[in-house]
């Protein structure tokens, strides 16, 4: 008897673990799929949130003005991708004296002067136009942005890309979220420029990315 007890309780265990295995396995596929699902539904409401909020905004007669297109539509602007940083590391910096003064044409300051975005200093030559304006001509191939914190002496670099990427211009929508217009040359493949649009929540680390089609 002994035997067929042995057989019988192995049997059991045998159900259970597999019982306790599809079980397991079924709550998994539960939580992928809920997680699946609220990806799509934040994606679907950030797209809902900037239809409303960034492509109907007071920006639009400086898009206009920085975007060389006839016919121009906000809705030619589609979100590409969208991501967040849980932080963003700050670096000292050291600043010339001059250093706002020369290089404003690439710098533009948030409306409480919390922030900086720097667009050009990178790697930028200081020159003089006709009419003894300093003017910032590109010595670097590669682009860096970054923002800067004059009350901290600190910044954070936000991108980087190789000489493919050309800034246009950028502009605070309001103390926390800037603007940025660029342009992205795909030449190599037989394409015309992408036009790209970045907002980018400087206190949240939250950026969207818009091409245009």
């Amino acid at each position: 008897m002994r035997p067929t007890s042995t057989i019988t309780a192995i049997a059991l265990s045998v159900a259970v673990l597999t019982g306790c295995k599809c079980n397991n396995n079924k709550q998994q596929a539960q939580e992928e799929k809920a997680i699946e699902l609220d990806s799509s539904q934040t994606a679907l409401s950030i797209i809902q949130e900037d239809s409303a909020m960034v492509f109907d905004d007071t920006n639009t007669p400086w898009v206009k003005e920085n975007f060389i297109q006839k016919g121009f539509d906000w809705k030619g602007f589609k979100l590409i991708s969208f991501w967040a940083e849980d932080s963003v590391e700050k670096k000292p910096v050291t600043t010339a004296p001059d250093f706002y003064t020369h290089y404003a044409s690439v710098l533009k300051w948030s409306p409480d002067s919390s922030f900086v975005l720097d667009f050009g200093s990178y790697g930028g030559v200081v020159t003089s136009d006709s009419n003894g304006k300093s003017i910032v001509a590109k010595g670097e191939p590669d682009t860096e942005v970054s923002i800067l914190y004059p009350k901290e002496s600190k910044k954070s670099r936000i991108l980087f890309s190789g000489p493919a990427l050309h800034i246009i211009n950028a502009t605070w929508a309001d103390s926390s979220q800037v603007a940025m217009l660029g342009t992205l040359d795909t030449s190599v493949n037989g394409n015309k420029p992408d036009t790209l649009l970045w907002m980018i929540d400087v206190r949240e680390h939250f950026f969207r990315k818009y091409k245009w089609h």
